[in-house]
């Protein structure tokens, strides 16, 4: 069973109980860093949104199935107040739970379904070589996503490539992909085209540069082509990380792209550096 299996199983078996990032990740056995990073990954949302939109789909449900009184269904879904239960609720639907129980009827609502237990899929990676790295400083764009809009990475790298402005490095035909700066409630990341800047060297206007601590790091690399980078985040997100040895920890994680990539056509293979105790 995956992470994000495990979670939904915890979340739905304690959905009346209060629920906290802290909580779900002492119950499935990880650190909230890796829980909040991996479920967002894996899932597209943040963890603790999952858990309020499993709430509000329940409430709805039981506002138009039962004749529970709306102040007890918004107990029973965390809030503490019906005004404040109102509030999230029309947020999330676009009608007031008043609303919903005159219509009488789901029809329309856009639910949050408990996750679905998914088969392992064949894996991609070998157990990773751990490996200390010396703190280096990268340098180039950047931008701020989401897990909705993370799809706008390669259009980030395709104009990172046509302005063709670089800082000076040491290994001109390396480049890496850093994401970093990562919100647990929002799931919100920056990420970074970059490459290592030489020590002393000038950043050029437009670029920003980024210090990465030493420190340990799993590598996994494959030879396949750039079109499975997602399932390779799954991979790691769901199956490695939290394994024995491979305790991840709070630093950027890095997509290395080495000479052999092909910028073109996306062969050549790559390695994910993910940071680890």
């Amino acid at each position: 069973m995956g992470l994000s299996d495990k979670v939904a199983w915890y979340v739905e078996t304690n959905l009346n109980e209060p629920l906290t990032l802290q909580s779900i990740a002492g119950a499935v056995g990880v650190s909230h860093f890796h829980l909040a990073h991996s479920f967002a990954v894996l899932t597209g949302q943040p963890v603790m949104r999952y858990v309020w939109r499993r709430r509000l789909t329940r409430a709805a449900q039981a506002l138009v199935q039962t004749g529970d009184p709306v102040i007890q269904i918004a107990l029973d879904a965390g809030y503490a107040s019906p005004e404040a239960f109102a509030r999230a609720f029309r947020a999330e639907f676009g009608l007031s739970p008043l609303k919903l129980r005159q219509r009488g009827g789901l029809g329309g609502l856009e639910l949050t379904q408990s996750l679905e237990v998914l088969p392992m899929t064949k894996q991609m990676f070998a157990r990773p070589k751990i490996e200390a790295m010396p703190s280096l400083l990268y340098a180039g764009p950047v931008q701020r996503y989401d897990m909705t809009s993370r799809s706008g990475i390669p259009a980030q790298w395709q104009a990172y490539n046509q302005t063709g402005l670089r800082a000076p490095t040491p290994e001109a035909e390396e480049y890496f992909g850093l994401v970093f700066n990562f919100a647990e409630s929002t799931g919100e990341f920056d990420y970074m085209c970059g490459q290592v800047l030489l020590p002393g060297g000038q950043l050029p206007e437009g670029l920003k540069s980024l210090k990465v601590s030493a420190g340990n790091w799993a590598r996994f690399v494959t030879a396949e082509h750039i079109s499975t980078m997602q399932g390779a985040w799954t991979e790691i997100m769901g199956h490695w990380l939290g394994q024995p040895g491979l305790t991840s920890r709070d630093a950027p994680s890095i997509e290395f792209y080495p000479p052999a990539f092909n910028g073109m056509t996306g062969g050549g293979g790559y390695e994910i550096w993910m940071p680890v105790v």
